[in-house]
């Protein structure tokens, strides 16, 4: 009996192109997979967390507690007042000055920036955006000599002497006997008394009921400052002659770090707070001489950084 031929079976080419999409889709997974993998790698040994001595680039955004603007490094955000509101000093700088800023981390005092700011970047990674809060010990100090305390009734002497040449550079004008001039500080009336010696004396006389504004300008809609004096009584016969004027400062506490202005001498200044139970308020003058800024001293800030866009090493 002869032995039986196997007759072979025809291959199913739906069946033979399946296998081959499988096993591409397998190399691909392993491709992908290894891609992963080499990238997860990457990613764990670059982002490392930033330490004391770092050099370190980013972006920031500094606030008070209520969100105001005081100073930032993104040019987009120095010119939207819409959405980031600016304090009373906030100073938009030209547009070349704006960019990325570059510290080293954990170094705060000479040649370094506040202790919060240098501390509060530490442990940070790589893009990673922060809110950093910082308290008033670990801000910008206090310099107590510009902070002066003023009441709310004062009274200004009627009379007052300055030399010819001050004179001239506080009104403009030559001073001439009898002569009536605006008070270059008050605003209200002076009449120049006499001339002697260089010696020029001027005596106010205002009017009760005036309101002057010898701060600034409250009613400016770009830029106020600022509040309104009233004069409540004027006695030009006080102090044996020299006369005495009564004013009210329009101030109140919910004026306190929402007002700015210049005094007598020229300097600007924040009120700074309110006594209601003394009637007595505070001004912080800056220095521009020496860039301490009044409104951010002594307060507890808000700092929003993205650190850091470059780490460049150590320092």
């Amino acid at each position: 009996m002869e032995g039986s031929k196997e007759v072979p079976r025809k291959r199913d080419p739906h069946k033979m192109i399946f296998a081959l999409l499988l096993a591409a889709i397998m190399v691909s997974v392993g491709v992908i997979g290894y891609v992963l993998y080499t990238r997860g790698s990457a990613t764990a040994t670059t982002e490392q967390a930033i330490v004391p001595g770092d050099t370190v680039t980013m972006h920031y955004i500094g606030m008070l507690t209520d969100g105001r603007v005081f100073d930032t490094s993104r040019l987009s955000v120095a010119w939207d007042d819409v959405h980031y509101p600016k304090s009373l000093t906030f100073t938009r700088r030209s547009n070349d000055s704006y960019g990325p800023f570059t510290m080293t981390a954990g170094n705060y005092g000479p040649g370094g920036t506040i202790k919060g700011f240098a501390l509060g970047v530490l442990g940070m990674y790589v893009g990673q955006t922060k809110t950093i809060t910082i308290p008033p010990d670990e801000g910008y100090a206090i310099d107590t000599s510009r902070i002066v305390t003023v009441k709310v009734v004062e009274q200004i002497p009627a009379t007052e002497t300055m030399s010819e040449s001050q004179f001239r550079a506080n009104f403009g004008i030559e001073p001439i006997p009898l002569r009536v001039v605006s008070h270059y500080f008050w605003g209200w009336n002076t009449v120049v008394v006499s001339v002697v010696d260089g010696v020029v004396t001027v005596k106010h006389t205002p009017t009760v009921g005036q309101m002057v504004i010898p701060y600034g300008n409250p009613a400016d809609t770009n830029s106020p400052s600022g509040w309104y004096v009233e004069v409540v009584a004027y006695d030009p016969d006080a102090n044996d002659g020299q006369g005495v004027t009564t004013v009210r400062n329009l101030v109140s506490a919910s004026d306190v770090d929402m007002v700015k202005g210049v005094d007598s001498d020229g300097e600007t200044f924040i009120l700074w707070s309110f006594d209601d139970a003394n009637q007595t308020f505070e001004i912080h003058k800056s220095n521009s001489s020496t860039g301490y800024n009044a409104e951010i001293a002594g307060r507890t800030l808000v700092f929003e950084v993205e650190l850091p866009l470059v780490k460049a090493g150590t320092s």
